[in-house]
């Protein structure tokens, strides 16, 4: 049976790279129980252990307070009940049965592109999927918000499959929505806003973007984010944002930018774009570096799961 699959998807979920399915993300389904460490990306700041291993990250909830016994971590000393009683009492915890973990996907114009292997939107739901069947498998409550240039799927958490399927149902939407200009248009600052107040306090939070409208406003909301929650910011690119082929001067390259559009037609022009777009990056990675929030580059050009270590627990 034929399936008309190119060979370049041969062995991946991908189908066509630009036409999202949503068999594509049910897919991943099959390695909600393996542990993954990130492997080679370029990171501001690194994750210590197994970032999406399944219980990484889970809170702790106080469970009661008991006497002292020797042994007991003196960090957990209930020192108003100490002062109270006059004996010591130390505090135990025990693991929370559900976190709420929240999703961002920027499936917006700037992510529907892709030079060599998938469009940035199509790797955003991609990895979308797999981060929300790790979700459940650890039981935790899935919400999150998907939205792409005029429409915005807003989902609270929930921990049943009805609320996962739901998430990648939206995704597979939004992505493959034509985008016809209106007046309302989305943005990463009113996302982030409306996350800002749907995330609950000590949730895992993840933000997937290429975050071409990162601002100074953007950063303030991420970081009120991170002061109760664990923020990870998921960067999503193509080789060509940042480096130029030899052949784009050859051929006339057209570069729509903020600031206009226009022909590379000098290797001046060509070092210019390559300058101002690493400039941006390094600003980026300044930026979250200073607040203290994970960050990890995940290009278009490769599967997913190549670029992560994957082995069975």
């Amino acid at each position: 049976m034929s399936t008309n699959i190119p060979a370049i998807f041969a062995n991946t979920p991908y189908t066509t790279g630009v036409d999202l399915q949503l068999t594509e993300l049910l897919s991943y389904k099959q390695h909600a129980k393996l542990s993954l460490n990130a492997k080679r990306l370029p990171a501001s700041r690194q994750l210590s252990g197994n970032y999406l291993a399944n219980i990484k990250g889970r809170g702790m909830e106080f469970a009661e307070v008991r006497h002292y016994q020797p042994g007991d971590d003196v960090r957990a000393i209930d020192w108003a009940v100490t002062a109270r009683t006059g004996k010591a009492h130390t505090k135990l915890f025990q693991e929370e049965k559900e976190r709420p973990v929240f999703v961002l996907v920027d499936v917006s114009d700037s992510m529907v592109f892709g030079s060599q292997f998938v469009f940035k939107s199509v790797q955003a739901c991609h990895l979308a999927a797999l981060l929300s069947w790790q979700a459940k498998q650890r039981n935790d409550r899935l919400g999150g918000i998907v939205f792409n240039q005029q429409q915005v799927a807003e989902l609270k958490p929930t921990s049943r499959s009805k609320g996962l399927m739901a998430f990648l149902h939206q995704s597979q939407i939004l992505c493959k929505k034509i985008a016809f200009k209106t007046e309302q248009q989305q943005s990463l600052f009113l996302q982030l806003k409306r996350l800002s107040h749907l995330v609950q306090t000590g949730s895992q939070v993840h933000l997937i973007s290429d975050f071409s409208q990162l601002d100074e406003a953007c950063y303030k909301l991420i970081n009120l984010m991170r002061r109760h929650n664990q923020v990870t910011v998921w960067q999503i690119s193509d080789p060509l944002e940042s480096h130029l082929p030899k052949q784009a001067l050859q051929s006339g390259l057209k570069i729509n930018s903020i600031k206009g559009s226009g022909f590379l037609r000098s290797l001046r022009q060509q070092k210019s774009y390559q300058e101002a777009a690493s400039e941006r990056q390094q600003l980026m990675e300044h930026n979250l570096l200073k607040y203290g929030i994970a960050h990890y580059h995940i290009s278009s050009a490769t599967p997913l799961l190549e670029q992560f270590n994957v082995y069975a627990r």
